[in-house]
């Protein structure tokens, strides 16, 4: 994100307005003003000395006087005195006086006072509780089955160290790169892990990057999805369909990247892991059997959903689309200026004439919920054509031209420029009249209502036309994402049960086995998974579709 650079005169203009209102300096600077036209020069200093003890450390022992010199004492009586007295006792050990004691060391504070203890624990705060018993009831477990213990087993392992049941195969994977893992190179891995990490993160990204990084790349979540498709009951209908489980780990690590990965980076930080749900959603697998319930990342549902939509428009199948696909979403409603700026690399992070299924996921989360955190950021940087870090009226205006057209081709009664940027400034009431910050629109309660003006026709629309009173009090609020994934779901199974694949023609059996093969790829063979329109689906089963293989 582009920061504003501050204005160095401004501020410094301020600073000084700001000095000259003190009434001391106005009365010292008129006092040197009067001086100077009375032919003195004001004194910058007016007395050096009496600075000089205001500055400087009071004495505690009076410093010597150089040798030769004649010391000037205020009474004769007391010189006498002082001189007799050196005179006698010349080799006397003497008690210094109190007035020329040495400082007072402050030994007796009490050190525990003046240490800061602890508080930044990037790894985790150490538990000086945690107990190695986990540990210990491990090596019974690798003894039985002759000191080591497959994949199959490690769920085993994973449970008794007290760890989520679906970080198994990173474990697994963590610990050894063959078929087989040994007690001794589980235990290395183990006290590593209890030695640098203290608590569920600080584990979970040494274990998925091998100790090798203090962040996660989307590489890194492959094999856990992987078993979780392997091992979940609810994707068991995928057993038999390996060719679908690579679009469906892709799609999942694109959800986690867009929700937990705050920064943009593609690099997960721990903190924006403990930020997350993330780690708390993963475990809930382990009680919940339908994928379906669990919304967040690794619902099949939203998969089916996400991938339809870009097989829609990703006519040749090969996973990648440009601007003319693009356009074509959502009957053109999105706004095609805005689509051009996906390509100059304001999302993608470089200029590209084409998007991947990746690049897709990021936009359909964005468009389809913009009161997400990450989409708020996703359609500010369309926005910003400059990269100022300011969204202006004059940028305002560029996007709401192309809503303009659309209206006219829709025939819907126009509205004015002017109009429809007073309701965005209503809206976001920015800090600044003229311009827009990304902090103004986080801040506003509508963010989706004001970019669906500038961005998607349809959607302002609408808002516009839809009746206040139809919002529901005491239901659970629910994403809007959420609602757009379950009413584009039942709709896409609505569509498939409509086709009639009879033909009038006897079933044989090829035939069967086809629709056995749809039955799996919907979900219909177990565990309630949803639809999947497959990269690579049975040439047979697409005989019957014109433009998408058949679920």
């Amino acid at each position: 994100m582009v920061t504003a650079i501050p204005n160095v005169k401004v501020k410094v203009n301020e600073l000084l307005v700001q000095w000259l209102s003190d009434e001391k300096i106005y009365d010292q600077l008129q006092g040197d003003l009067q001086s100077i036209i009375r032919g003195k020069v004001p004194e910058v200093i007016p007395n050096k000395q009496l600075l000089a003890r205001a500055v400087s450390p009071p004495l505690h022992k009076h410093p010597a006087s150089p040798r030769g010199s004649p010391r000037i004492n205020s009474s004769p009586i007391r010189t006498s005195i002082t001189n007799t007295t050196t005179t006698n006792k010349k080799h006397t050990n003497r008690t210094p006086s109190p007035a020329i004691s040495e400082p007072k060391k402050y030994d007796t504070y009490n050190k525990s006072q003046q240490i800061i203890p602890p508080f930044y624990f990037p790894m985790g705060k150490p538990d000086s509780e945690r107990s190695n018993n986990a540990f210990v009831s491990v090596k019974p477990l690798f003894s039985e089955n002759s000191d080591s213990v497959d994949i199959k087993k490690f769920a085993e392992v994973t449970k008794l160290i007290d760890l989520p049941l679906y970080w198994k195969r990173p474990l697994f994977e963590a610990c050894t790169s063959s078929q087989s893992c040994s007690f001794q190179q589980f235990s290395t891995l183990y006290e590593n892990l209890d030695m640098h990490c203290h608590d569920d993160v600080a584990r979970f990204v040494y274990i998925l990057s091998k100790g090798s990084r203090s962040f996660l790349v989307a590489e890194d979540f492959s094999n856990l999805i992987q078993d979780v498709i392997d091992t979940h009951p609810g994707m068991s209908f995928l057993d038999n369909a390996p060719e679908f489980h690579a679009r469906y780990i892709e799609t999942v690590v694109g959800r986690i990247l867009y929700n937990v990965n705050r920064s943009w980076s593609r690099k997960i930080t721990m903190r924006e892991l403990r930020d997350s749900n993330f780690l708390r959603v993963l475990q809930t697998l382990e009680e919940e059997p339908d994928i379906n319930q669990v919304s967040d990342y690794f619902s099949y549902e939203h998969f089916y959903v996400i991938y339809c939509k870009f097989w829609e428009i990703d006519t040749d199948h090969d996973l990648k689309i440009n601007l003319e696909d693009i356009i074509r979403h959502a009957d053109r409603t999105v706004n095609h200026r805005a689509l051009e700026r996906l390509f100059q690399g304001t999302v993608t992070f470089k200029q590209t004439e084409i998007l991947t299924y990746s690049d897709f996921i990021w936009f359909l989360l964005a468009e389809e919920d913009k009161n997400h955190p990450t989409a708020i950021e996703y359609w500010f940087r369309v926005m910003d054509l400059d990269g100022d870090g300011f969204i202006s009226l004059y940028e305002l205006e560029y996007f709401y031209q192309a809503q303009l057209e659309k209206m006219r081709c829709l025939g819907v009664e126009e509205c004015s420029v002017l109009d429809c940027i007073c309701q965005a400034i209503d809206i976001v009431k920015p800090k600044y009249e003229t311009k827009i910050t990304l902090s103004d629109i986080k801040r506003c309660q509508q963010p989706s209502l004001f970019y669906n003006i500038f961005l998607n026709i349809q959607k302002f629309l609408d808002h516009e036309l839809k009746d206040p009173s139809s919002n529901k009090e005491g239901e659970e609020p629910i994403s809007d994402w959420n609602r757009y994934a379950s009413r584009e779901y039942e709709e896409l199974i609505a569509d498939e049960d409509d086709i009639n694949y009879e033909d009038d023609f006897e079933e044989d059996e090829d035939e069967r086995d086809e629709e056995e093969m749809c039955d799996v790829i919907r979900g219909d063979g177990g565990g309630g998974g949803g639809g999947y329109y497959g990269t690579s689906t049975p040439s047979a089963v697409q005989e019957y579709t014109d433009d998408k293989p058949l679920l």
